[in-house]
């Protein structure tokens, strides 16, 4: 008796030894809860949360008696962003303040809420879902510890019914993916001989190679975010209520459309019988057999009761298919597996090739003819196949590149996206303002970068409604990735395949941003993410990195032109583009005023020491960024020692003409080029950076010139190049780039050339006929102008415009080819027209801005109309005059008297001498109770300002 007794002491104390080093349960898995509504959700997000932190963390509840500033705050939000509305500390973007929040990611954050016992729970699972917390968590819920999370991107999914009372109470402790690994502070890194921070000298957490944190470098204190390092509750939380027996995860795919009179889709749909999502797992995570049932078999234990899944369709409230099918049911997972006929269906089509129609599908389960459990969510249909472009192969992994979107193909006018906020400030109405502005300038595919974000459930709603195709990256970019855990990088994986998959909007999943994906360091990420998507979503096209696949990535610095003659044979480009100065409203609101100096000299050794917050706000202050946005300038006006005003629109003209020519090129090359997504849509805070709009919202020109390409038909001089030489023959030709189904007629194309007094030098005409889209249509061919031998540093001006038979303009493009002295230089001739090499400075002219200023135009200004739709959003209608004899040259619509952002049809336009435009602008007011003061105006580089007050 004493020995059993010994023996028995012995195994209770090897159990208690391991229960105790075992720890808090690992929430991280991978089987999402899909949401539901009504009385079975019970949103905890919004107000109502507490927020404090301690110093290390707690190792009981009790310690956080003495937590330290604790405050009210909603969710979701970053802490960083909970400290600035609280009024704790001042806005992170202005100044230098990001400084003050260099403590943040080094405590331990405890967010606190209470909830009434939710309606139904009695009986029924309850699972408290999180859908982000960064990075490191635990989650108590009525003191007792339910378990430990890492990663970001999902969870963790817990089943809590067990501790719930009529009153409860929830703590989320969180810590950053840096703690206890600081790195170096990125100001105090020495500075290189080029010019460039030394990285090498940074000690601590690296966001350029991460580690063991799967965090995307923009939000961790990468290139361009050096400043902050998000930590928080950055997205909502959740309790699904739902029965013992309930419906998941369901997946609705389109198989195939016959001529818009028949959809075939297809259901795959679980059903949960008395067992929870959290405790599934997919496989053991060391080396055993993965199906060994008993030698004897499976016990399948029936599920006793009657049940039905009923399955409907409705379009805009109203039924338009209704299924039901009997569900004989066993305990533990079950699947159903249904194809399914919609005759006449409405498509999701993608921006400018139809309406992106969606219906809402809704499942029920069925107990004895009681509805038991229910989901429902918006469902698109459409097909998107991958064909081999036109083009011949040049690498060894060459997809195919040619989109065909519900049968039909299609030249894809993209944007790369980086996160809307750098701190995770996510809100729905900014995504929705960013998002209809990348629709008003015809993008139709936004691809989410592998620096940044696995995008949120705003995003993707937006996506889905306003028609816009999403290419996401999964967060790994420019790095190896040989310490992540792969239970965490699974269990984020999985859950996002199953959050994003029934999204018409998803077209392409991709591992992530410039990296090698064949790598040692790299091969078993992508291999768990390409397995996962087979398994879960084989419907998606999946890259494993781009560039890559045909795809390329190209930053040159030289005469655009020769995009069509460097990358002739490109199938893809996923990213390229030009650095500009944002508006200079937003460096008067963000940047110490007193450092508007020696602009200029922005290269120059003790730039950074005399403009600290100017810096602070340049991305990328280094060699390979700031000359070549100052040479583009250059060109416009002489950047000698301009004031931010004049450098901002310099840098933005130059940048645009650069995006204008590329796209241009990279479209006529079409069917051999099927894609072009420039970098990049939009900045996640107020930076000089490449962008198209601010992180107020503010579209920037080259957001215009790129939109005038995105047309879906546009006329364009296929420029041989942008300098040239006294007494040269400028051949003109003119392609036509077409989208549309259906074909043009009897257009009319003609081509104009000017001196720089707006003389009219040559003009040539031609009636041509277009074919249906996607087209590229050689218009014109034979066009030509002999520069006079005497015309020398100065500018020529190239108009083309494409009519409809009617003679109502259709498309306009124009060009402002220099005709420089330097071009008489043989040697620089040569190399400047046979290589691509680095665009000139013009130091002594000419220069365009002044150039155009010596002619003389004349706007007027009428207000059409104002709609308000709510407090902070306007559209705006009024019509601009050119009342010269001249072009009215870049005329721009602006709003002064109070802070703004604003989106217009037409910006940075030419206008011909009586000719008047209807332009429409979208108003964000950022100071809303300042409207009464807003000016709205017009102006061109040769016409004085009109004004109407609003």
């Amino acid at each position: 008796m004493n020995l059993l007794r010994l023996i028995f002491l012995g195994l209770l104390f090897q159990q208690t030894v391991l229960a105790q080093t075992a720890g808090p349960a690992k929430l991280w898995q991978p089987y999402r809860v899909t949401e539901r509504s009504g009385t079975q959700q019970v949103d905890l997000s919004g107000e109502g949360w507490t927020l404090g932190h301690m110093d290390q963390p707690v190792t009981s509840l009790k310690d956080l008696s003495g937590i330290k500033d604790a405050f009210k705050t909603s969710v979701p939000n970053s802490i960083q962003w909970s400290y600035f509305k609280a009024g704790k500390l001042p806005h992170p973007y202005y100044n230098k303040n990001a400084l003050q929040y260099a403590w943040v990611d080094e405590k331990a954050w405890y967010y606190t809420k209470s909830f009434d016992l939710p309606a139904k729970a009695a009986d029924s699972y309850v699972f408290l879902c999180f859908e982000g917390l960064d990075y490191f968590s635990k989650v108590w819920v009525n003191d007792s510890l339910i378990g430990v999370h890492e990663g970001m991107f999902g969870g963790p999914t817990i089943e809590i019914s067990k501790y719930l009372k009529a009153k409860n109470e929830i703590v989320v402790e969180v810590k950053a993916g840096n703690w206890g690994n600081k790195a170096t502070a990125f100001e105090k890194l020495p500075i290189t001989a080029n010019g460039d921070r030394d990285f090498s000298k940074q000690t601590g957490f690296n966001p350029r190679a991460t580690g063991k944190i799967i965090k995307p470098w923009a939000i961790s204190g990468g290139t361009g975010g050096e400043p902050f390092f998000s930590v928080g509750m950055w997205q909502g939380v959740r309790l699904e209520v739902v029965p013992k027996i309930h419906l998941e995860r369901p997946f609705l795919t389109t198989q195939s459309i016959q001529k818009n009179t028949s959809a075939n889709m297809h259901l795959s749909l679980e059903i949960m019988a008395n067992e929870t999502s959290s405790g599934l797992k997919m496989h053991p995570w060391t080396n055993a057999q993965l199906d060994h049932p008993d030698n004897f078999g499976q016990k399948f234990e029936k599920v006793t009761g009657n049940y039905a899944v009923e399955f409907e369709l409705t379009l805009n409230g109203k039924s338009a298919l209704k299924k039901s099918w009997k569900a004989d049911l066993t305990k533990g997972r079950n699947w159903l597996e249904k194809d399914i006929v919609l005759t006449n269906p409405k498509l999701w089509n993608p921006n400018g090739l139809g309406n992106p129609d969606m219906y809402v599908a809704h499942i029920r389960l069925i107990q004895d003819q009681r509805v038991v459990d229910e989901i429902k969510f918006n469902h698109g249909i459409r097909t998107i196949e991958y064909i081999t472009s036109a083009g011949p192969r040049t690498r060894d992994r060459w997809d195919d590149w040619q989109f065909v979107i519900n049968g039909q193909k299609l030249f894809v006018k993209g944007m790369n996206f980086t996160p809307q906020d750098i701190l995770l400030d996510l809100n729905k109405e900014r995504y929705r303002w960013t998002l209809q502005a990348a629709k008003n300038m015809g993008v139709q595919l936004i691809r989410i970068w592998g620096g940044g974000i696995l995008e949120t459930k705003h995003f993707y709603d937006l996506c889905d409604e306003l028609g816009l195709m999403v290419w996401q990256d999964f967060p790994i970019g420019n790095q190896d990735t040989p310490d992540y855990p792969q239970d965490i990088w699974e269990a984020q994986v999985v859950q996002n395949i199953l959050r994003l998959r029934n999204h018409p909007s998803l077209a392409i999943l991709c591992g992530g941003n410039e990296f090698n994906a064949y790598s040692y360091g790299n091969a078993t990420s992508i291999g768990i993410l390409e397995r996962n998507l087979k398994i879960f979503d084989p419907s998606r096209s999946f890259k494993r990195t781009t560039p890559d696949h045909g795809a390329i990535h190209v930053y040159p610095d030289m005469d655009p032109v020769w995009y069509n003659k460097s990358y002739a044979k490109a199938p893809f480009i996923s990213e390229t583009g030009m650095h500009s100065i944002p508006e200079a409203g937003v460096f008067y609101e963000t940047v110490d005023n007193k450092e508007f100096f020696d602009l200029g000299k922005m290269w120059d050794k003790d730039f950074r020491n005399n403009h600290p917050d100017f810096v602070h706000h340049f991305t990328e202050y280094g060699p390979g960024r700031v000359p070549r946005m100052l040479s583009r300038a250059s060109h416009i006006s002489d950047m000698k020692d301009p004031s931010i005003d004049e450098i901002a629109e310099a840098s933005q003209i130059g940048a645009g003409e650069f995006y204008q020519v590329f796209s241009e090129k990279v479209q006529g090359n079409y069917p051999v080029t099927t894609g072009l997504m420039p970098w990049v849509f939009k900045r996640h805070w107020p930076v000089i950076a490449i962008q198209l709009m601010d992180w107020f919202g503010n579209a920037a020109a080259p957001y215009y010139f790129l939109k005038r390409t995105y047309e879906p038909t546009h006329v364009a001089v296929d420029i041989p190049r942008l300098l040239w030489k006294s007494g040269e023959t400028i051949q003109l030709p003119v392609k036509i780039t077409h989208s549309l189904p259906t074909g043009l007629t009897a257009a009319k194309v003609s081509v104009q050339v000017f001196d720089d007094g707006f003389t009219s030098l040559a003009q040539f005409q031609k009636t041509v006929g277009v074919a249906a889209g996607p087209s590229v249509t050689n218009a014109y061919e034979v066009a030509s102008f002999k520069i006079p031998e005497d015309y020398r540093d100065r500018f020529l001006f190239v108009l083309t415009e494409l009519k409809d038979a009617s003679g109502k303009l259709i498309s306009r493009s124009f060009y402002y080819p220099r005709v420089i002295s330097r071009m008489e230089d043989p040697a620089f001739y040569k190399e400047y027209t046979t290589t691509p090499i680095n665009w000139i400075s013009l130091d002594k002219g000419p220069w365009l801005k002044p150039t155009v200023a010596k002619t003389s135009a004349k706007l007027s200004l009428i207000l059409i109309s104002k709609q308000d739709k709510d407090a902070q959003n306007s559209v705006i209608k009024v019509k601009v005059t050119n009342t010269g004899k001249v072009p009215a040259f870049m005329t721009k619509l602006d709003i002064t008297g109070t802070k703004r952002a604003m989106v217009a049809s037409s910006n940075y336009e030419w206008l011909a001498p009586g000719e008047s435009k209807e332009i429409t602008t979208d108003v964000l007011w950022r100071e809303p109770e300042n409207k009464p003061s807003a000016i709205i105006s017009v102006s061109a580089w040769n016409a004085p300002k009109a004004e109407v007050k609003l």
